[in-house]
């Protein structure tokens, strides 16, 4: 991979599902599913043990794997040269490492943990524990979708000052009118899939409550935001993917509450807001913004970053559901503490940004005035020169 071009979305999906390290994934999926069964079955410290075990030597890993030699070990390397096919085994040779590091960890949690144990009262908290990550994970969802929206957008480089402020009202009118078509479209798509036939005003009910909430609870920084063209630009395009993002998880809790709603498809969709989250959470730790990186986490580990969060929070799910028999009010919980995160981040990221931006407009424009000031260059004659230059004119003249 070609460190030297520039960081974006689709570079950073395509670094996650490539081929050379898509395994990882695949174990990711089917070893998520196993524990989940063996916490089911009644086992479930040992499947915390798993899920934990299993995060902690990712996290191990990813940083370890900027190493060529491990690197080598942890990625499947094709050759180019060579005409004949490999066998499928071999593209899974580069799970050894991982495998037997999970295992090991997993054989420490146990000693330590476990009966017998050193901190065995604390091993059996685990589960619980793992648990109640889920609220971390639902929190970091909204904060990490917060930070990606915001630094996927390009700060227009010039604008103008408005003492009044710019119009609200064509953001708002725009903001309305994309509330209505998602709800409209993933209500009555729905709708049509599970062949249901009556009409709910609910749904819509339920996604402007919510922006009128977002409204009234960010007015003051929208206002603040609308003084300068360019905040004024982040801003207005800022609320436009946040409120995107709050009313999918409205619609979801809806959803979970709808009794016509079936299991299958609260787990699908449930399934594809975890993927969402792995990598809105690996965007904005490897990005400072649409063409930069992070040293740590960079596009060649951001895998292995992103496998270590996923056992986290498969197990965090795991440990949750056998525990509590119904699942969907756990994630109403869930949704309601993105929804809450997101409408948080909306006041507090708004306000840190357009501070900045403000502070770094105000620097700009303190360079350019000290340059349109700065003296010149030639030092200006003092008093006595200008009477000694006064005095020789007046000799040369008097000679002539």
């Amino acid at each position: 991979m070609e460190e030297n071009k520039p960081l974006t979305k689709l570079s950073l999906l395509k670094s996650l599902l490539s081929p050379t390290t898509f395994p990882h994934l695949l174990m990711l999926a089917l070893a998520s599913i196993a524990l989940f069964v063996l916490a089911r079955m009644e086992a479930e410290v040992w499947s915390a043990y798993g899920f934990i075990g299993f995060s902690v030597a990712y996290l191990c890993l990813a940083p370890l794997s900027k190493n060529e030699r491990l690197g080598g070990l942890l990625r499947y390397k094709t050759d180019d040269e060579s005409s004949e096919k490999p066998p499928v085994s071999a593209r899974f040779k580069i799970l050894i490492v991982p495998i037997v590091l999970g295992f090991v960890i997993i054989v420490l949690i146990s000693v330590i943990f476990g009966e017998g144990g050193v901190l065995s009262q604390v091993g059996s908290f685990l589960p619980a524990t793992l648990g109640g990550l889920f609220v971390l994970w639902a929190v970091a969802q909204g904060r990490f979708f917060g930070l990606a929206t915001m630094n996927a957008i390009n700060i227009p480089e010039e604008g103008q000052s408005n003492p009044n402020g710019y119009s609200p009202v064509p953001s708002l009118v725009m903001t309305s009118t994309l509330v209505v078509v998602m709800t409209f479209a993933v209500t009555e798509g729905l709708r049509f899939v599970l062949g249901s036939s009556s009409f709910s005003v609910w749904p819509y009910v339920f996604s402007f409550a919510a922006y009128g909430l977002c409204i009234y609870a960010t007015w003051a920084q929208r206002k603040k935001a609308s003084l300068h063209s360019v905040t004024h630009v982040v801003a207005r395009k800022w609320f436009w993917a946040t409120q995107l993002f709050i009313t999918w998880h409205v619609l979801s809790i809806f959803r979970s509450i709808d009794s016509a709603s079936t299991d299958t498809l609260i787990f699908i969709e449930e399934l594809l807001l975890m993927i969402i989250t792995v990598f809105l959470a690996i965007w904005a730790l490897t990005s400072k913004g649409e063409g930069s990186e992070s040293t740590l986490f960079t596009r060649d580990n951001a895998l292995f970053w992103g496998v270590a969060f996923g056992y986290a929070y498969a197990g965090s799910v795991a440990m949750i559901t056998s525990v509590m028999d119904d699942v969907r009010t756990v994630l109403i919980g869930g949704h309601i503490l993105v929804v809450s995160t997101v409408m948080w981040s909306q006041r507090s990221m708004l306000e840190a940004k357009t501070n900045r931006i403000n502070t770094d407009r105000g620097i700009v424009q303190s360079v350019i005035d000290l340059n349109i000031i700065e003296p010149s260059s030639d030092p200006e004659p003092s008093d006595d020169e200008v009477e000694d230059d006064q005095h020789s004119a007046a000799q040369s003249h008097e000679e002539a």
